[in-house]
């Protein structure tokens, strides 16, 4: 709880001197506020229900700073009790060197899978349950912006130091693989490019690593996503495939699938089978407008699956109803967005199968 408290007030102080310097600043956050029920069954057939009151993990704090040299500067923070989780978001440098070129040097979301679909409170954007998410790595990021704005292409070195190691003991009580032996950084590459009605968002990511046992590893993905309006129906989706994505900086956790997507090892540290990772989802939307409230009723669906031949066969699935409501001529920066959401957990090869349902509602503050 210090330690969270001192970051905020770090955070205060650069906000106030960047308010003071000959520059453009932003200082804003916002707040979300989950209230559900849950209808938990789990693999014995037993279902718990329980009632869901909190400040969800992703409100934030965030500051903006750029000069006339078209240089800028953003830090986002969450606000959260809890000291075991990372409480940065994003910490970025910007230089536009011209109207087609951009340095970025930081941490923050990668090139690769840009996407997210409109899914709030349990399992945030899908996490774990279909959305290909890079999480928010550190890197340095070259961005070439075509012309008429037309999209750009961007290539990120990021930190290879991140992802779960294997941690099998050899019977010595040592990890067997030993330390990971990274040379090369994580390569990530995405381009985003309109084209008729589309956005279209394809990206790739290599990540090759070894330890000092000898045993070397390599994660990869591919992505394809989309977006589209026509009138008041929006859609966007996006899919992406690899190998051994638990081994590697990426946002999957909170379901059985992204909780088992590394490579599998033995207990001599050498390397029995790579995973297999595919995941997906799409969002189809209806925009609305009544009186002072404007939003759009979101359909989602998504899975993410894990397999190892004959040792793994996880699929993680998600289905739901998100519904962003806006009031803003009344009550500017206040959005109210009732879900409802069934989560289901299928392990194959054991046959066990969870499923959660949530239904409530969140309350959005914006500054």
């Amino acid at each position: 709880m210090k330690s969270r408290f001192f970051k905020i007030i770090s955070m205060a102080i650069l906000s106030f001197l960047s308010v003071t310097a000959q520059s453009k600043s932003t200082i804003g956050g916002i707040v979300f506020t989950d209230t559900y029920v849950e209808y938990y069954k789990d693999a014995d057939g037993n279902i718990v229900t329980r009632t869901v009151l909190q400040v969800a993990d992703n409100s934030r704090f965030r500051v903006k700073w750029d000069n006339e040299d078209s240089v800028s500067m953003y830090i986002e923070m969450a606000l959260r009790d809890d000291d075991d989780k990372d409480a940065l978001r994003h910490a970025y440098g910007k230089w536009d060197i011209s109207e087609t070129s951009q340095l970025l040097v930081g941490q923050t979301s990668t090139p690769f899978a840009p996407l997210n679909p409109s899914v709030a409170m349990a399992h945030n954007s899908g996490q774990g349950y279909g959305n290909v998410s890079p999480s928010r790595p550190s890197q340095i990021r070259y961005t070439y912006k075509f012309l008429n704005r037309q999209g750009a292409l961007a290539v990120a070195l990021v930190d290879p130091n991140k992802g779960s190691t294997p941690n099998e003991m050899n019977a010595n009580g040592e990890i067997a693989v030993g330390e990971r032996d990274g040379k090369m950084p994580r390569l990530d590459v995405g381009m985003a490019y309109r084209t008729f009605n589309w956005q279209i968002f394809p990206g790739f990511f290599y990540h090759d690593q070894s330890y000092t046992s000898g045993e070397s590893l390599t994660s990869y993905g591919i992505s394809l996503g989309g977006k589209t309006a026509s009138g008041p129906v929006v859609f966007s989706a996006e899919i992406g495939g690899g190998k051994n994505w638990g081994n590697t900086k990426m946002s999957l956790s909170g379901s059985s699938a992204g909780n088992n997507a590394g490579a599998i090892y033995d207990s001599a540290g050498k390397l029995i089978q790579d995973n297999d990772n595919i995941g997906y989802w799409f969002d189809a939307g209806y925009r609305f407008s009544s009186g002072e409230l404007q939003g759009v009723v979101h359909f989602i669906y998504g899975a993410m699956s894990s397999k190892a031949d004959g040792m793994r066969d996880l699929t993680s699935s998600m289905m739901g109803i998100s519904v962003p409501i806006d009031l803003p001529w009344i009550a500017r920066g206040l959005r109210i967005r009732p879900e409802l959401f069934r989560f289901k957990d299928d392990d194959k090869i054991n046959g066990l199968v969870t499923s959660n349902t949530i239904f409530g509602l969140q309350l959005q503050y914006t500054f």
